[in-house]
């Protein structure tokens, strides 16, 4: 289930469109606590820099320490409390972001805060998009994509261990069922129909409840498998192209063409150069190896 979890999470994070609103840095005093919750229009990133607090949000309380970065999506009711004779520094950004379907991270039960182990990073990368917030360059708008996207990827690594795993929803499950079919099933003939079957599911009510768990139709998806599959296998030795195009159940000329228009190149010269890239890499260890050993 873990990995159905990341992998429909991948999958919408992938597709994400992304603007910042605002950035900055604030700090708060217990004296300076708004005493009602606050509801925001937009998503939020706050990471506290310093200093102890609470939050409250939807029914539960967590603590705030140094290193927590937390994230609350638009409409999220939540109030923050600093603990007595304390200050919170707390470095912020306000976001809008398409998900395509927002409902899909109430499903996933994102996390509202983890605790980071690189404290610097975040905060270093909170200081970059404030001050580019601010400036007027023409490449801003890309650069504040990337920190954003670089932040989220700081908040991921620090999900839990074992999330998804743990009560999942009847979504997660559907979800799992259908992709275990679909890679167990790859030299098949697969059919929306068939996928719809497993999980008893209306094709056509399926193939929307799919798109909107994966970001992809069922079919795009498991062409999509098929690629990657395939990228994989070709990097075998004893498996030939026709091999693999028969493991990933199409007809090699077929197969051919869509793996050129996925990656750029013929299977072909897809495996001739991952396995040179391999073998430059094997051949810089080995000199690196000996050089350490004439040290």
């Amino acid at each position: 289930m873990t990995t159905t979890y990341f992998t429909i999470l991948m999958k919408q994070l992938e597709q994400m469109q992304i603007e910042v609103a605002s950035a900055s840095e604030t700090e708060v005093g217990a004296n300076s606590v708004k005493p009602r919750e606050s509801v925001f229009d937009c998503n939020r990133f706050l990471y506290i820099r310093s200093g102890r607090g609470r939050l409250w949000a939807l029914g539960r309380e967590m603590e705030l320490i140094p290193g927590t970065l937390c994230i609350l999506l638009s409409g999220t009711p939540h109030r923050i409390a600093v603990d007595p004779g304390d200050v919170l520094n707390i470095q912020w950004c306000h976001f809008h972001a398409s998900y395509g379907d927002r409902d899909i991270y109430r499903t996933l039960s994102l996390p509202m805060t983890v605790l980071v182990d690189n404290k610097s990073a975040v905060s270093s990368l909170f200081d970059k998009l404030i001050r580019e917030l601010n400036q007027d360059r023409i490449t801003s708008r890309l650069r504040i994509k990337a920190m954003m996207l670089e932040l989220v990827s700081l908040y991921l690594e620090e999900l839990p261990r074992g999330i998804g795993r743990i009560h999942p929803t009847q979504e997660l499950q559907k979800i799992d069922t259908v992709l275990q079919y679909i890679d167990e099933h790859l030299a098949d003939n697969v059919t929306v129909e068939e996928l719809a079957r497993q999980v008893y599911l209306h094709p056509n009510y399926f193939i929307v409840f799919f798109k909107a768990m994966m970001g992809y139709s069922p079919i795009q998806y498991v062409n999509h498998r098929r690629m990657e599959i395939a990228k994989t296998l070709l990097l075998q030795p004893d498996c030939n192209v026709s091999d693999v195009a028969a493991r990933v159940g199409m007809q090699i000329y077929y197969f051919s063409r869509m793996f050129k228009a996925h990656t750029g190149l013929t299977p072909s010269r897809y495996r001739k150069q991952a396995l040179g890239v391999a073998a430059a890499g094997t051949d810089m260890d080995t000199e690196t190896d000996a050089d350490g050993g004439m040290g």
